[in-house]
């Protein structure tokens, strides 16, 4: 069975290898007219501080480009007036390397962890909040009052600035979708939702329905109970898949009104959540952001739990739960008698202020522990790590010139199905996102699949197995995440600089900063390096994860390895196929300059 795992990881080492070097099909005249009103922009790089270095890309193929000479970007204007940076891919070289280390060190894993028992024990802990002074500073009750004011107020800021401002030189598109959505994912992955933690919405909604800043009061709601149907993540995800397409098909990005709407929508939503239904139906089962900051803190190495366990055992009112006098209930409907992951907290501390015994540890632990250690997962969480993954590997895809060429004489898939279809942008966009986001989904479906024939005489199947293998999912998506989001922060990040000073785009200066156009925060081959050792690492701890989940699954060892195998063969593809993102050129939009 090795020897089959080998066979399928060598195959996905020749496809990678072979998609980074495949140029796109040449265009035909109606795909060249229909790309007639592209032209590039003259004079725009000097203003931004980036060298173009003469890379002449327009009908340039991408199995054509020199990647020996990264240094340079190449502007174009797309048919809506925005400008569009073309950032060359990392080069070939590095793909092919990167490849083979995955391959390798895939192999490699599996042979030192494949004949050690599982570990059993929690590993180490270390509580953040022992010391009674830091313990009762956060069972004030101002202790999340405070961030989340400041947080209300940054949201008013750029709501106000988004709404009322210049669309050119706004600040709200790079404070929102550069900074804060590029620097939420790292910031989860380090501390755990640190964001729900400080959410502006709840905090509305907090203010709304209480009617208080810090004072412990029953909230002003109908009390209803949320329809059946809906205790679940699938709202949260039918939201995080429409707001996909509104960011990247609808162009709201570079729309700062756009922006600030779709932030008071969400404002508006968490109120309307409050003043209806029991607890907090909004993060519960509704915010896509809190819902994947939740599957991503898994990974992360915080979390809070009971200092002794036994003690909880001994409890009777589960305070933690159902609130007290000092603390509101758990807002997502957690005990701490029974929790064993990370992916409905809030980290919102309220069973820290109800707990009568001072029994809830903020602690340090290691790094995905909750990925491999939850006994049970449920259909909607399965669904939510694999729409994770699918829809992350399209965002970056989607940005790519395979996706959309701007280069006048160039075919891409967007142009391919505007002269197939001959259907509107939005209907290409739509078919497009459905086509390559169902890609990853069928491809862990047939692995779970292949994986059930091979255990069949265990008894699983492979549903059972797509619920049980999900989890591994999640640090090939984290970390893939987190690739493409260092590209957005490391390259485009320091635009929030010269907006500060001006944030409404009015051409005021209130910092003296406004004309530091400081340009990329890393060169181009470092963030490379740092996307290549970020994609292999996720790898490797979904493959570590996967490892322990199939020992949990099975008794029998060899059953286990037998189901492992299909998993292992998806993760190098998967793995694979976010490195050759990596290699095609990237679009970035910047917006009307």
């Amino acid at each position: 069975m090795f020897w089959l795992a080998q066979r399928l990881a060598c195959s996905a080492f020749l496809m990678g290898a072979l998609a980074s070097r495949v140029a796109l099909a040449a265009p035909t005249e109606a795909a060249v007219a229909a790309d007639a009103p592209c032209h590039q922009a003259e004079g725009v790089g000097p203003q931004l501080g980036l060298d173009h270095a003469g890379m002449d890309h327009a009908g340039m193929d991408h199995a054509g480009m020199d990647h020996s000479a990264h240094a340079g970007h190449q502007m174009y204007e797309a048919g809506d007036g925005d400008q569009v940076m073309v950032m060359a891919g990392m080069p070939t070289w590095l793909f092919v390397l990167s490849v083979a280390v995955i391959i390798v060190f895939s192999f490699v894993v599996i042979e030192k962890i494949g004949g050690r028992p599982v570990a059993q024990d929690k590993g180490f802990r270390v509580n953040l909040i022992k010391n009674r002074r830091v313990y009762k500073i956060v069972r004030s009750r101002w202790f999340q009052v405070v961030p989340q004011l400041f947080a209300i107020a940054a949201l008013g800021l750029l709501v106000y600035a988004g709404i009322f401002g210049n669309r050119i030189g706004n600040i709200t598109p790079i404070a929102v979708w550069t900074i804060w959505w590029a620097g939420l994912i790292f910031a989860v992955a380090i501390f755990g939702p640190l964001f729900c933690f400080m959410c502006p919405w709840d905090g509305l909604a907090n203010l709304v329905s209480r009617l208080s800043l810090a004072r412990r009061k029953e909230p002003l709601s109908l009390g209803l109970e949320v329809p059946r149907v809906l205790r679940n993540m699938y709202p949260a995800i039918a939201l995080f898949t429409l707001l996909t397409w509104a960011e990247l098909g609808g162009g709201i990005t570079t729309d700062p009104a756009g922006t600030a709407l779709m932030g008071l929508g969400m404002a508006t939503m968490a109120i309307a959540c409050a003043l209806t239904f029991k607890k907090k139906a909004f993060c519960e089962h509704l915010c896509p952001v809190g819902r994947i900051s939740g599957m991503y803190a898994n990974f992360s190495p915080v979390e809070i739990r009971a200092r002794n366990s036994r003690t909880c055992q001994t409890c009777t009112t589960e305070d933690c739960l159902n609130g007290n006098s000092r603390g509101y209930p758990c807002p997502t409907g957690i005990s701490l008698k029974v929790v064993n992951n990370a992916t409905m907290c809030t980290m919102c501390t309220e069973c820290v202020k109800s707990c009568d015994r001072q029994n809830v540890a903020l602690n340090l632990r290691p790094l995905a522990h909750d990925l491999s250690g939850t006994t049970a997962t449920r259909p909607d969480e399965a669904w939510m790590c694999v729409i994770l993954l699918a829809l992350t590997l399209f965002h970056g895809f989607s940005m790519t010139t395979a996706w959309e060429d701007h280069a006048p004489g160039s075919m891409s898939l967007v142009k391919w199905l505007a002269v197939t279809l001959g259907t509107p942008s939005s209907v290409n966009f739509t078919i497009g996102m459905l086509a390559v986001s169902l890609v990853p989904v069928g491809l862990y479906w047939a692995s779970c699949v292949m994986a059930a024939r091979l255990v069949r005489s265990t008894g699983k199947t492979a549903r059972e197995l797509f619920m049980a293998y999900s989890f591994s999912l999640l640090p090939v998506a984290l970390f893939y995440h987190l690739a493409h989001n260092a590209m957005h922060i490391f390259a485009e990040g320091s635009a929030i600089v010269p907006a500060l000073s001006d944030p409404m785009g009015t051409g005021a200066d209130y910092l003296g900063t406004a004309t530091w156009h400081l340009g990329p925060l890393l060169s181009d081959q470092t963030i490379w390096y740092l996307q290549v050792a970020l994609i292999i690492f996720g790898h490797l701890v979904g493959i570590v994860v996967a490892h322990r989940i199939s020992r949990r699954c099975f008794i029998d060892k060899r059953a286990a390895t037998r189901s492992l195998l299909p998993m292992l063969a998806m993760m190098v593809l998967v793995s694979v196929a976010g490195l050759t993102l990596m290699v095609l050129d990237m679009n970035m939009r910047i917006g009307r300059m």
